[in-house]
C-alpha cells in the first residue's frame, strides 16, 4: 500500500466487508500514493481497458488501494484479503515506494504466501540494475525496489520501464510507448502474447474511430440541418424585425411631420427616434424638417423639471438665473432645481459646460470678455469670481446686511463695467431708504454712495467703463458718475418720464444699452425706448402679458420671453421680429450678447437654451465687409474671390481669414470667363481668365504667389473658348505640383515644375467637355456635354490619371452643373429642367431626384458622407436650398434663406458648395457667405442638443412595442 495521502476510508471499509468467496482479482498494484498516485490510476485503467470493446464490460479486475488511514489491524486485514484474492502483484517501483512501510509489508506478504513468478515490476522512477554475477539486483545501484526483495529472484525478472512516460506525463493508451508498457504487463494476466493484445486493442480502437467518425458525420449532417433551420428562422425573423423597424420608423417620421407646426421640440424627438429605429428616406426627411422647424435654436443646455409646484411665481423672483458676456462667449447659470449646488459656467461657442463655481450666490453680470463674474450673495453682498480659474477674487457688502424686512432682501439693480473694474448696485436699508453704491472691483473699496428714490433704477456703464449712467424714474432724472475722478455730474431732468411720488416704482425695470446712451423702460404691460441724449422716448409699444425682457447693448435689439414660453425678437423701434423658439415653461430670465447674435434663455423650471439670431440654420462667415456675388465661391468651397477694379482678393471661407491678393481682376459678369483654384498649402492661386475681344477671345491660365502677389513663370495660353453649359474649372491635385484643367478643348494635366502638359482626354469631335473633382482631389469626372458620356478617372498619386469607369446620362438630360462627393464614389448632374441625376461612378447605376422642381436651380453639393445632396434654387417668391436623398432621389425638405426673394436682387442666384467638416457653404441674395450644418450625424447632434430626453413610455409602447431601440441621445 502507498503513503498515507489521498482519500478517506469508506472504500477500504467496504472492501473489508466483502465475503471470502468473492470473485478473484487479476492484479494488485502496490505503489507510493505520495509520488505515483496519478500513474497508478492510469495504469489500472489501462490494464482494465486494454483490448476490451468499448461498449462491453471490463474483463480484468485490478485492485489499487486509495486509502490514507494510519496502519491498524482492521485495515491490514482488508488489504491482506485483496492480496490473497489477486493473481499477480504489480509493484510500481520508485524510491518513495522503496521507502514506504506499507509497500514493504505488501511485498513481504506476497513473498511469504506466493512466489516471484507472479510479481511484476513497473519502474516509475529511480534506478534499477541486475547483477548477473550475483544472480540478484545490484543493491548498490538499485534505488527503486524495497530491500526485502533481495535474494528472492533466481533469474532476471520482467520489469517495464515507465520512467520516460512518467517524466512526460503521457498517461494515455493513445500514446504508443505507454500502450506497449501496459500490454507487456497485461500479457501474463491475460495469458496471451503482447502482440496479440496490442493487435486486438488497435482493432477496437479502429472500430471506435470508425464509429466515432460515423457519429460525427451524422452529427455534422444534423448540425448542418439545425444551423440551416436556425439561420433560415433567423433570416425570417430578421426580415420580420427589419420590416417592423421600417414601419415603426415611417410611423415615427409621419408623427414628427404632424407636430412640426404646433410642437417643434416634440417633432425633433420623433424624428430622432425614427432615424434611430431605422434610417430611411422618411426618417432623414423628418430630421431635415425638424432642423428647419428650429432654425435659431443652438442647444438646450439644461432640461426642464417635472414639477415646480409651490415655487413658480414666488415672491423671491425666478428660480433660475442666467447671464451672458457681451462678447457672447460665456454664460453663467444657476437654478434652485439644479442638483449641483453652485453656478455653472458654459462656453457658448461649443455649448459645453466649463466648470461649476461652488457658491450660493446668483449670477448677476459678466465682464465683456467673460473672465469676471459678479454674483449676489445673501444678504446684500457681491462676490467677484475668476471664471478661468474658478477662484473667488473678493467679497463686497453694502453695509446693511442685517435687520432688513424679508420683502426687501437682496440687491435690486446691478451693473458691472465691461472691463470688470467697477460694480454698482441699489439696495434698501432697515429704514427702507434706497441707495446706490459703487465699488472699485480691484480692491473692493466703496467709492461712492448716493440716496435715490427707489431701487428700481437704470444702471449702466459706457463701453470704455469711464462713465456710469443712473436713471432715477421717481425723480425723473438721469445723471452720470465718472469713474476716473470718482464724482457725480449734475443731474439732468427727464420730464416725460412721468413718475408718481406715491408710486416711485412705476417702471418694473430699466435697461441701459448703446453704451448707456439709451434705455429700455418697461412696466408690466408696456415698453418704452428712451434716447438719453435727447431726454425723450423714441419708441413705445404695448407688449401684452410677458415675463421677462433683455436688450443687446451694442445693437439695441430686444428679446422678450412670453408666459407661453415663446422667445421673440423686437427691433430698436419695438417692432416684432422673429420667434426664436419656445420653452416648456415661461421664460424667467434671459440675456443677450452685445451684438445680439447670441441669446441665453432660462425658464422657471430650470430649462436653459441657447439661440442664435444670425442666419437661419447657419452662421455667417465674417470676411471683412466684403460683398460676394454668385460664383465667387470656388467649386470645392476652399476659397472666396472678391474683385475690384484692377485687383482680386482671396479669402478662406472656412476660417474667415484673408489669403492674399493679386494686382489683376477680370470684371466680366460671365461666369464662364473665370475659374480659380487654391493649392493645398494655400500659398498659390490658379486663375483662368478669358478676355472677350471684338473679333476674338483670348484666354490664359496663370499661377500666382499669394505671399508676393506676383505671377509665377508657369502659365497656359489658349484660344478655344466656348459658351459651355457647365462653368469651366481648374484644380490643384494632391501635392500641389500638378493642376488639371481644360485648355483648347482638351482636359490636360499641367506640371508646374517644368510647365509641361499631358492630355487626359482630347476634345471630342462634336461638342465640348466639362470636369469636376472630388473633395479628396483624387477622382476626376469628365462630362461630354453633347453625347452625355461620363468618364471617371483616378489620380495615380504620381503624375497621371487612370481611366476607371464610363457611363452615360439619359439623352433628355441637359446638365449645367456637376458635383462629386468627397470620396469620389458618386457624381450629381443638375440639368436645365431642374432635374438632378445621381450616378454611382463605379457601377454606373443612376437615380433621378423627385419632388418639387423650382423655376431655376444652381450648383449641387454632397454632404461629407455622401448620403445627402444640396442644390440652390430660385422661384418667383423665394430662394433657398433643397435637400435630396442621394440614395433614393427623394426630396427631403426645402430651406428658404434670409432675406426673402422679394427684397433680393432679381438676378441673384443661390450658390451651394461643400464646406468644412459636415457643413456646406451658401452664397445667396444677401451677398453673404453662410456656413450651414448638414448631414444626418450633424442633425442628430443638433437635435439631441435640443431634446435629449427619451420618448414617454406610453408613446414608446405605441410605436416601438416589441422592438429594441435605444434612446437616440443616450
Amino acid at each position: 500500500m502507498g503513503d498515507a495521502v489521498g482519500e478517506v476510508t469508506t472504500e477500504a471499509e467496504a472492501r473489508a466487508a466483502v465475503p471470502d468467496g468473492a470473485k478473484q482479482r487479476d492484479a494488485f498494484i502496490s505503489y507510493s500514493q505520495r509520488k505515483n498516485a496519478p500513474l497508478a490510476k492510469t495504469l489500472q485503467r489501462g490494464l482494465e481497458r486494454l483490448a476490451v470493446p468499448r461498449f462491453r464490460p471490463m474483463r480484468m479486475s485490478v485492485f489499487r488501494d486509495v486509502t490514507s488511514l494510519p496502519a491498524n489491524h482492521d485495515l491490514w486485514q482488508s488489504i491482506q484479503r485483496e492480496l490473497t484474492r489477486s493473481r499477480y502483484l504489480i509493484l510500481l517501483a520508485s524510491p518513495e515506494a522503496a521507502a514506504s512501510p506499507w509497500v514493504a509489508r505488501e511485498v513481504d506478504y506476497w513473498l511469504r504466501e506466493r512466489d516471484t513468478e507472479h510479481l511484476l515490476i513497473a519502474v516509475a522512477s529511480g534506478a534499477i540494475e541486475w547483477d548477473d554475477g550475483a544472480g540478484d539486483f545490484d543493491w548498490q545501484k538499485t534505488t527503486c525496489l524495497p530491500p526485502n526483495l533481495a535474494g528472492h529472484f533466481t533469474s532476471t525478472p520482467l520489469w517495464v520501464d515507465l520512467r520516460e512516460i512518467e517524466e512526460r506525463a503521457h498517461h494515455s493508451l493513445r500514446y504508443p510507448p505507454f500502450r506497449a508498457a501496459v500490454a507487456t504487463l497485461a500479457a501474463p494476466l491475460h495469458g496471451r502474447p503482447k502482440e496479440e493484445l496490442e493487435h486486438d486493442d488497435f482493432r477496437q480502437l479502429r472500430f471506435v474511430k470508425r464509429l466515432s467518425w460515423s457519429g460525427v458525420a451524422l452529427l455534422v449532417v444534423l448540425l448542418l440541418l439545425a444551423v440551416y433551420g436556425f439561420f433560415d428562422a433567423s433570416r425570417q425573423r430578421d426580415e420580420a424585425v427589419a420590416q417592423a423597424r421600417t414601419s415603426a420608423s415611417q410611423a415615427l417620421a409621419a408623427r414628427s411631420g404632424q407636430l412640426l407646426e404646433t410642437s417643434p421640440n416634440q417633432a425633433a424627438q420623433y424624428a430622432l427616434y425614427a432615424e434611430k429605429t431605422k434610417s430611411t428616406p422618411e426618417s432623414r426627411r423628418a430630421l431635415a424638417q425638424a432642423v428647419a422647424a428650429a432654425p435659431y435654436a443652438k442647444r438646450r443646455l439644461r432640461g426642464d423639471v417635472d414639477s415646480v409646484t409651490g415655487l413658480e411665481g414666488s415672491s423671491g423672483g425666478p428660480d433660475t438665473d442666467v447671464v451672458l458676456s457681451a462678447d457672447g462667449t460665456t454664460a453663467a447659470y444657476r437654478s434652485e432645481f439644479d442638483r449641483a449646488e453652485g453656478v455653472r459656467l458654459y462656453d457658448v461657442r461649443s455649448a459645453r459646460q466649463t466648470r461649476v463655481l461652488r457658491t450660493y450666490g446668483n449670477p448677476r453680470a459678466l465682464s465683456r470678455d467673460g473672465r469676471v463674474l459678479a454674483t449676489e450673495v445673501y444678504l446684500n453682498q457681491v462676490q467677484l469670481w475668476d471664471t478661468r480659474t474658478g477662484k473667488l477674487l473678493r467679497t463686497m457688502a453694502t453695509g446693511h446686511t442685517k435687520d432688513l424686512p424679508n420683502a426687501a432682501h437682496g440687491l435690486r439693480t446691478f451693473a458691472l463695467s465691461p472691463d470688470g473694474r467697477w460694480v454698482a448696485a441699489s439696495h434698501l436699508t432697515p429704514e427702507n431708504e434706497a441707495f446706490v453704491v459703487v465699488w472699485n472691483a480691484s480692491d473692493g473699496r466703496e467709492i461712492t454712495r448716493m440716496r435715490v428714490s427707489t431701487t428700481q433704477l437704470g444702471l449702466g456703464f459706457s463701453a470704455d467703463g469711464t462713465r456710469m449712467t443712473l436713471i432715477d424714474s421717481g425723480r425723473q432724472q438721469v445723471r452720470d458718475f465718472l469713474t476716473d475722478s470718482a464724482r457725480w455730474e449734475s443731474a439732468r431732468s427727464l420730464p416725460e418720464m412721468t413718475g408718481d411720488p406715491s408710486d416711485p416704482s412705476k417702471y418694473y425695470e430699466i435697461l441701459l444699452f448703446d453704451g448707456a446712451r439709451k434705455a429700455l423702460a418697461r412696466t408690466s404691460e408696456r415698453a418704452e425706448v428712451w434716447d438719453l441724449g435727447k431726454r425723450r422716448p423714441v419708441a413705445e409699444r404695448s407688449l401684452g402679458v410677458y415675463q421677462d425682457m433683455a436688450v443687446a447693448d451694442g445693437e439695441g435689439t430686444f428679446v422678450v420671453g412670453g408666459q407661453d414660453g415663446a422667445v421673440r425678437l423686437y427691433d430698436a423701434a419695438l417692432r416684432p421680429g422673429t420667434t426664436l423658439g419656445r420653452l416648456a415653461r415661461a421664460a424667467g430670465t434671459m440675456a443677450l450678447s452685445a451684438d445680439g447674435a447670441q441669446v441665453a434663455v432660462a425658464s422657471y423650471g430650470g430649462e436653459l437654451n441657447l439661440f442664435t439670431t444670425g442666419a437661419r440654420r447657419g452662421q455667417r462667415v465674417p470676411l471683412g465687409d466684403r460683398q460676394f456675388d454668385y460664383g465667387d465661391l470656388t467649386p470645392d468651397g476652399r476659397m472666396a474671390v472678391s474683385r475690384t477694379e484692377g485687383r482680386t482678393e482671396f479669402w478662406d471661407p472656412r476660417t474667415g481669414r484673408r489669403l492674399g491678393g493679386i494686382p489683376y481682376a477680370n470684371m466680366s459678369v460671365n461666369l464662364e470667363d473665370t475659374a480659380y483654384t487654391l493649392s493645398g498649402d494655400k500659398r498659390y492661386v490658379g486663375m483662368q481668365s478669358v478676355e472677350r475681344g471684338q473679333h476674338e477671345d483670348k484666354g490664359r491660365f496663370d499661377i500666382w504667389d499669394l505671399r508676393t502677389g506676383q505671377r509665377t513663370d508657369c502659365g497656359v495660353a489658349f484660344d478655344s473658348v466656348f459658351g459651355d453649359l457647365v462653368r469651366p474649372a481648374v484644380f490643384f491635385l494632391p501635392g500641389d505640383r500638378y493642376v488639371v484643367g481644360m485648355w483648347n478643348g482638351d482636359v490636360e494635366v499641367l506640371d508646374t515644375r517644368g510647365c509641361t502638359r499631358s492630355t487626359v482626354m482630347p476634345e471630342p469631335k462634336y461638342g465640348s467637355l466639362a470636369l469636376a473633382l472630388s473633395g479628396d482631389r483624387k477622382t476626376l469626372v469628365v462630362l461630354d456635354q453633347t453625347a452625355n458620356d461620363v468618364d471617371t478617372w483616378r489620380w495615380d498619386g504620381d503624375h497621371a490619371f487612370e481611366h476607371a469607369a464610363h457611363t452615360t446620362l439619359p439623352t433628355e438630360a441637359e446638365p449645367d452643373s456637376i458635383g462629386v462627393d468627397h470620396e469620389g464614389s458618386q457624381a450629381a448632374f443638375s440639368d436645365r429642367e431642374s432635374h438632378v441625376y445621381v450616378v454611382h461612378l463605379d457601377s454606373g447605376r443612376r437615380v433621378r431626384a423627385t419632388g418639387y422642381l423650382p423655376n431655376k436651380t444652381y450648383d449641387v453639393a454632397f454632404s461629407r458622407d455622401g448620403s445627402l445632396l444640396f442644390q440652390g434654387f430660385t422661384t418667383e417668391s423665394t430662394r433657398g436650398v433643397r435637400i435630396l436623398d442621394a440614395g433614393s432621389g427623394d426630396q427631403l425638405d426645402v430651406w428658404s434663406t434670409d432675406p426673402p426673394a422679394a427684397s433680393a436682387e432679381g438676378d441673384t442666384g443661390m450658390q451651394v458648395v461643400p464646406g468644412p467638416a459636415d457643413d456646406i457653404l451658401t452664397l445667396g441674395p444677401d451677398h453673404k457667405i453662410v456656413r450651414r450644418t448638414v448631414g444626418v450625424d450633424a442633425w442628430h447632434d443638433l437635435l439631441c442638443g435640443l431634446v435629449s430626453q427619451p420618448l414617454p413610455a406610453r408613446e414608446r409602447d405605441r410605436y416601438l412595442a416589441g422592438l429594441e431601440v435605444d434612446a437616440p441621445c443616450g
